[in-house]
């Protein structure tokens, strides 16, 4: 008998939860959480749950102000 795979739903949670953590939800992070899972399987799943919740880039460091300007007299 073949084993049921992992589903959307399941893979939905573990990235919801591991972004909530600060985490980026990856095939391997989401993976780990559910301690199961195809890596294939995790992926087509992962992919539909992006198109869902976009991820918005992080703010850019700010750079020290003595490179700001050294930058600028460039």
């Amino acid at each position: 008998m073949p084993r049921e795979g992992i589903t959307y739903d399941q893979v939905a949670t573990a990235a919801d939860r591991i972004t909530a953590e600060g985490q980026r939800a990856t095939i391997r992070t989401v993976r780990d959480a559910l301690g199961t899972g195809s890596p294939n399987t995790i992926q087509r799943h992962l992919a539909a749950w992006r198109a869902v919740h976009p991820q918005t880039p992080g703010a850019a460091p700010e750079l020290p102000e003595a490179l700001v300007h050294a930058i600028a007299a460039e």
